[in-house]
């Protein structure tokens, strides 16, 4: 069996999913989210299920493009369009950060124009977490007493009881279990013959991203078996690196890699940087402590303005060790975040001679034909 025909990775292709199904039947509940640095632990401590919310397939933003100007990143505006036509009804709460300005305007959003559409008569309760755009001690203090605020809302207004300090170490357990595992996997996507795509790789994130951890850990485990026995993928193609804004559909990792390159790494949110560190167990700290020091100080996305040396150190050590032949920087329209952050690269990078393609694009694949040309070009010239 191809591991793209596996049914794990077969989950990333849709929204709902029977896994979530099956959660809902036992009467609990999902609460979606945008971002990773939403504690997850702390939730799934809760008996809840986080669900990343994507806009996976989603080809157009007609009914969001009334409410936002097109100004605003593709990627959230597909995300309200689909929650307009009903997408994300499955969910028993939402979840936002001040991620970026444009998905903070979700919380507004979904309670005025989602939550209280015509015929749609579910109570959803709505968190709002304050994330600092830096790290230091203060902001720290700052954050951990959000996360405190958000723990005694969830156990007033969701759970109607305590979440213990056992609930949580026991989550703490799985997802530090969970990262281990795709960990293990990139591992196997970087050799000389990678065992696995980056397009497959975005799939297992994915479905990682949308069922329980205890049965992503065991399927991961599975994948990661089978994985380790299957051949390497050898022949000609490009070694690329691919940065920038969220990915969280294959349309756009598979038009790079038919293009002749293969993805042998990445540095997104839905990739690398959501699995590169774990809880640490500090035996002088409780267990939500731990689980907002990961989260806070954890490798870092361009939202978090004063770490991005940390962040060129990353890149630099993972394109050595990944021997990338090229670079991929590619940004959503109006991701003020990634454009920025790609910029500086572009010219911080240059000192590796290594090539570098930066782009803009929308979410959705409108603009196909002008972006296969330009990374067939730009592989075209990497000797």
């Amino acid at each position: 069996m191809n591991l793209h025909d596996d049914p794990f990775l077969k989950i990333s292709n849709r929204i709902f999913n029977r896994y979530i199904a099956e959660w809902q039947e036992r009467n609990k509940k999902v609460i979606g989210h945008y971002c990773t640095y939403i504690p997850e632990e702390l939730l799934y401590a809760a008996d809840l299920l986080p669900f990343r919310i994507r806009a996976t397939g989603h080809e157009h933003t007609d009914l969001a493009d009334i409410y936002m100007v097109r100004f605003t990143c593709s990627f959230v505006r597909a995300t309200l369009d689909m929650a307009l036509r009903g997408a994300y009804d499955f969910l028993d709460g939402f979840l936002v950060c001040n991620s970026c300005d444009h998905s903070r305007r979700m919380f507004e959003l979904f309670d005025l124009k989602v939550f209280k559409r015509e015929g749609f008569t579910k109570q959803v309760p709505r968190f709002y977490v304050s994330m600092p755009h830096v790290i230091t001690e203060e902001g720290f203090k700052w954050y951990k007493k959000e996360i405190e605020e958000l723990k005694e809302d969830l156990e007033n207004n969701i759970t109607n009881q305590p979440i213990s300090d056992n609930d949580l170490q026991s989550s703490i357990e799985i997802h530090n279990e969970n990262r281990s595992l795709l960990r293990k996997i990139h591992e196997l996507r970087i050799l000389d013959s990678p065992k696995l795509n980056g397009t497959e790789a975005l799939q297992i994130s994915i479905s990682n991203a949308s069922i329980p951890k205890d049965i992503a850990n065991n399927e991961l485990k599975r994948i990661y078996n089978f994985l380790k026995e299957m051949e390497g993928i050898k022949g000609e193609s490009k070694r690329i690196m691919l940065i920038g804004s969220e990915v969280d559909d294959i349309t756009f990792t598979k038009l790079i890699e038919n293009s002749g390159a293969i993805l042998v790494s990445d540095f997104l949110c839905f990739g690398t940087r959501n699995f590169l560190d774990d809880v640490k167990i500090d035996v002088g700290s409780t267990p939500l402590e731990n689980i907002v020091k990961r989260v806070y100080y954890r490798m870092s996305c361009p939202r978090m303005m004063d770490d991005h040396i940390r962040r060129l150190q990353f890149l630099k050590s993972e394109i050595s060790k990944a021997k990338v032949d090229g670079i991929i920087l590619q940004t959503i329209t109006n991701c003020d975040l990634a454009g920025c952050e790609n910029m500086m690269l572009l010219h911080e990078l240059k000192e590796l001679d290594i090539p570098i393609l930066n782009i803009d694009r929308e979410f959705y694949q409108s603009d196909t034909t002008r972006l296969q040309t330009r990374i067939e070009a730009f592989l075209e010239m990497i000797s």
